[in-house]
């Protein structure tokens, strides 16, 4: 492989953050979706090759300013199969994920909270016992619930 996949992914989880009340605060946050691993260029063809749908998943921890937000996370996407020159093959792809992700909350003391962050960090893709490492970059968006003074429910979308 010559570049990295591009990886999209939705998620949905909790963020509970028992540990110090109000601003200030560390969390822990873990999520589950679906991903689309991003089609890859065949030098010299006209073709990509087309990777399904797959699951996906995050854990993490993360420390609370107030309306900014420091974050690490463990992210794994999987996809079983694709399809290159119309025809199906049966193929697993992986990428593992470690990311550092700045956000910025704009809740205003609501119980809604739309966000925005932005990624660093290190991914490694492995296609049929094929891998690729590379330093990544991506953005998420989302939305958060506070369904409690310690507990979020969030809708994210991340691309890296």
């Amino acid at each position: 492989m010559k570049n990295l996949a591009i990886v999209s992914s939705l998620f949905i989880g909790l963020t509970p953050s028992y540990l110090l009340a109000g601003e200030g605060k560390p969390y822990f946050t873990a999520s589950i979706g679906g991903s689309q691993v991003g089609d890859i260029d065949v030098t010299g063809i006209d073709s990509d090759i087309e990777f399904d749908s797959g699951s996906s998943f995050d854990i993490g921890i993360g420390y609370d300013f107030g309306k900014t937000r420091l974050e690490g996370t463990y992210q794994r996407h999987q996809s079983n199969g694709a399809s290159w020159l119309g025809f199906a093959i049966d193929t697993d792809a992986f990428s593992d994920s470690f990311l550092g992700t700045i956000y910025r909350d704009f809740r205003d003391e609501k119980l809604w909270s739309p966000f925005i962050g932005a990624s660093l960090g290190f991914s490694s893709v492995e296609i049929d016992n094929e891998s690729e490492s590379s330093i990544t970059y991506g953005l998420a968006w989302g939305i958060a619930y506070e369904t409690s003074p310690t507990t979020d429910i969030f809708f994210k979308a991340h691309t890296i």
